[in-house]
């Protein structure tokens, strides 16, 4: 036998070479044992001692090695289960094909990362030999037990090598994607932002976030990012946050895991975001493209990430509502002042550029103090609210309001002209003044409201932003002066004046 081993070490030692991760080191296994002895073909299997089968990790032939799915169940091969609890090779026949299983321990770094409470691992390589070619000898049997052992005296290495690899890239990926973490805050790139430094540094083929909406009990997708990196918006998908309704509400409201997941547990992960015992949303990762597995170390990598990414998703969305607050008006809805000021300026570029006319609509609630004197400002705040359901439910989608101030707003009607714009305003002057707004203690039971309308048109009034204001303002200040409750335009205005 110490001949043997000699041979062994001389015949593989001679290629020894340095091998770039696992999967490369059992490939070049199994190119050897196909060529000193004289087989068809060679595998590699893990032990899945929970589930009591053999895996298939790696299958060489005709020259060629790939991945294979093979799952051998450990339960009706007898024969097999004692070789595998005994730890010594099996020869047996097949039909007309002779296999040789040598079993071995996978002692290696990977036990020790993933903190395997088993204290080892098997692993086997088969041999194969088809027809009616001899079958395995005493001594093949025993050369190639010999052989296994002295090859997986250098897994360790190969490992290391992988491994080493790997922490490698989780310094890049922990030291880059925090960044992206903290310096992520504005709704409109942040969550491209993560998604992208997900995909990015673990290589997964596609990404995907859900937002849990507490308001609408629903489960609404955001975006998705893939391995070329491409960005879609999965905003059409809206799920039930209901037991039973759908897997990923399922997954949300933890529930039992659903058997559909089962088929892909190696390539798919579903990482629920958490935030104080409430979940906030799920990411979902996966490779089910390249059906690459996602590695145990991979997995304990990502999952230490999603405390992390569940907190930006948090932070991201509270610095969205508190920047909602601070450009909405929280009674009528509309966007305030400094919110329009911003927008006016692009939508007054766009018209001087593109030479297009715009409307600018500036209206004011009659006798609104009046209303907030005699009725109290509950009341008055019941005409804004109705006044600013009106507003919204009659503009385009292309219209930009804003409660400019008090009791006043501006509508802001890009490519629209004069007339236009004031078809826009007798429709609103129309609904508003239908509006009954219940007084309970006063002799009417009600409050009637009327609106007083100015409009100013680009390039016909003005060709400089305040300059349009003003014009509105002048027109708006027109209709007050003479009785309140119409509108005006001003070129209207100039033509009856003569200026």
């Amino acid at each position: 036998m110490d001949k043997q081993n000699k041979l062994i070490s001389r015949m593989f030692k001679n290629d020894a070479k340095v091998f770039e991760n696992k999967n490369a080191f059992f490939g070049f296994v199994l190119e050897y044992f196909c060529k000193y002895f004289k087989i068809d073909g060679a595998s590699f299997f893990e032990y899945d001692a929970e589930n009591s089968f053999l895996k298939m990790k790696l299958h060489l032939k005709n020259g060629i090695i790939f991945e294979d799915e093979e799952n051998i169940l450990i339960k009706e091969e007898a024969v097999l289960n004692t070789a595998i609890f005994e730890k010594k090779p099996l020869a047996v026949r097949v039909f007309t094909t002779d296999f040789l299983y040598i079993p071995f321990v996978l002692d290696s770094h990977e036990t020790v990362i993933v903190n395997n409470p088993q204290t080892q691992r098997l692993g086997f390589i088969r041999l194969e030999r088809e027809g009616k070619k001899r079958c395995f000898s005493k001594k093949e049997i025993d050369l190639a037990e010999n052989a296994v052992k002295e090859l997986m005296r250098d897994l360790y290495k190969a490992e290391f090598i992988d491994l080493n690899k790997k922490y490698s890239k989780n310094i890049l990926a922990i030291t880059e994607l925090t960044e992206i973490f903290a310096t992520s805050l504005r709704v409109e790139e942040s969550f491209k932002h993560i998604l992208e430094g997900v995909q990015k540094y673990f290589g997964f083929d596609r990404v995907r976030l859900y937002l849990v909406d507490k308001e609408a009990n629903k489960l609404q997708g955001e975006l998705s990012v893939d391995i070329s990196g491409r960005i879609s918006s999965l905003s059409y998908e809206e799920i039930p946050l209901e037991t039973g309704g759908h897997r990923l509400a399922d997954i949300v409201l933890s529930k039992k895991r659903n058997p559909f997941f089962d088929r892909y547990t190696d390539c798919v992960l579903y990482v629920p975001l958490v935030i104080q015992g409430v979940n906030t949303g799920l990411l979902i990762v996966d490779n089910m493209l390249s059906q690459q597995k996602i590695e145990k170390s991979e997995f304990a990598m990502f999952k230490s990430f999603a405390g992390q990414i569940a907190l930006v998703v948090d932070n991201v969305k509270l610095f969205d509502k508190v920047e909602e607050l601070s450009l909405y008006d929280e009674l009528t809805k509309l966007p305030l002042r400094r919110y329009f000021q911003e927008r006016f300026k692009e939508e007054f570029y766009r018209a001087e550029r593109f030479k297009q006319p715009m409307a600018l609509i500036w209206a004011d609630i009659d006798y609104f103090k009046e209303i907030n004197d005699t009725y109290g400002h509950q009341i008055g705040d019941k005409v804004l609210k109705e006044v600013g359901r009106v507003i919204m439910a009659n503009l385009r989608k292309i219209d930009f309001p804003c409660r400019y101030g008090g009791d006043e707003i501006i509508i802001l009607s890009p490519q629209a002209t004069g007339e236009e714009a004031k078809l826009l305003a007798q429709r609103l002057l129309s609904e508003i003044k239908d509006l009954r707004i219940p007084v309970a203690f006063s002799k009417n039971k009600f409050v009637n409201i009327s609106l007083s309308i100015g409009i100013s048109t680009f390039p016909n009034d003005a060709n400089a932003g305040e300059d349009l204001l003003q014009k509105a303002d002048e027109a708006l200040y027109w209709v007050k002066s003479r009785g309140r409750g119409d509108i005006a335009l001003y070129e209207e205005i100039e033509k009856k004046t003569g200026n």
